[in-house]
């Protein structure tokens, strides 16, 4: 990246277990600058495709340098998955007070994403791997082998634990969304259609949070889950039964969780993208983000909401394929 006030071009890397900064004037010859991350962060596997940026904080002047970092293994369940370090970076090093170690999506499958310089607005875009080094090479899959997340515009927030990243998939996915009509009934606790594949499940959680599932299925009885239990304040997504599971042990030996990090009981948006072979779950507009991969025998065709929550304002659009 070019760095403005010291004038000079930015490389970061990483060598095994922590990362690496160098400059250069004119791209060609490099010096280094300084390290991190030695005694920073998740350390369970080898880190990778570190991406450094500055972000503002939403609502605020204030400006922070967030650094990327993928890790493989190590991820909080199981595998692959992207740590990220919110701090300062002043043209030779960059320094964090941050103790704990933060996620950016919590499910297995968002691995190795990057983000792209000089877009419009100084918009922070996110694209991710849709996979893990777990069973990467095993899914019972022909013809294709995994897919990348939906674009994700990254904003930095703040609340009252802290700075964290917000990830929610980029505005232009309205372009492509219609939503359906036939069929849907806020007073009703289940839904059919002939196909979940393409579609955009979006819904609030009126007032508390309290427990609550959303069960997808089919006919062969494959059930693919994602709620909230609030005895142990962890949002989830449960693909044990959802279909074929059994080509690679780690591939459905649990739940996946995502603590938390809501600040009270007002209302909590839940956004969730289905496709044939994957689901992407976005809290409060990505303020806690899960991301897998499912692989049923039949697309799923019933939706049941299950629980204590009072669900509100449910709408269900079909994603229309780019390329057509």
């Amino acid at each position: 990246m070019w760095h403005e006030p010291s004038e000079q071009w930015i490389m970061t890397l990483v060598a095994g277990d922590h990362a690496k900064m160098y400059s250069s004037p004119n791209l060609t010859d490099w010096a280094h600058l300084s390290d991190f991350g030695k005694n920073n962060g998740a350390h369970g596997g080898v880190w990778e495709c570190p991406d450094l940026f500055p972000l503002t904080v939403e609502g605020s002047d204030e400006t922070k340098w967030v650094l990327l970092i993928s890790i493989n293994p190590g991820a909080p369940n199981g595998g692959s998955g992207t740590q990220y370090f919110i701090g300062k970076f002043d043209g030779v090093r960059f320094t964090t007070t941050q103790e704990e170690i933060k996620w950016l999506d919590y499910g297995t499958d968002n691995y190795a994403g990057v983000t792209f310089n000089g877009l419009p607005d100084s918009e922070r875009i996110f694209i991710g791997w849709m996979s893990n080094w777990n069973y990467a090479r095993d899914t019972p899959t022909e013809n294709w082998r995994s897919a990348m997340t939906l674009p994700r515009k990254l904003t930095l927030k703040k609340n009252k634990q802290g700075y964290y990243l917000n990830n929610f998939p980029v505005t232009a996915i309205d372009n492509y969304t219609d939503e359906v009509d036939e069929g849907i009934d806020e007073n009703n606790d289940s839904y059919s259609l002939d196909s979940f594949n393409q579609h955009r499940i979006d819904f609030t959680i009126d007032g508390a949070l309290d427990s609550f599932t959303v069960d997808f299925s089919n006919k062969l009885d494959e059930h693919l889950r994602v709620g909230y239990d609030a005895k142990k304040t962890q949002f989830y997504i449960d693909r044990r039964e959802s279909g074929i599971v059994d080509f690679e042990p780690r591939f459905a030996e649990k739940l996946h969780v995502a603590p938390s990090i809501l600040d009270s009981d007002t209302d909590v948006s839940m956004s969730l993208f289905v496709d044939a072979s994957s689901i992407e779950v976005f809290v409060n507009g990505g303020s806690v983000v899960l991301t897998d991969q499912i692989f049923p025998t039949s697309p799923y065709t019933e939706m049941e909401l299950i629980g204590k929550a009072s669900y509100k304002g449910i709408t269900i659009s079909k994603v229309r394929r780019i390329w057509d």
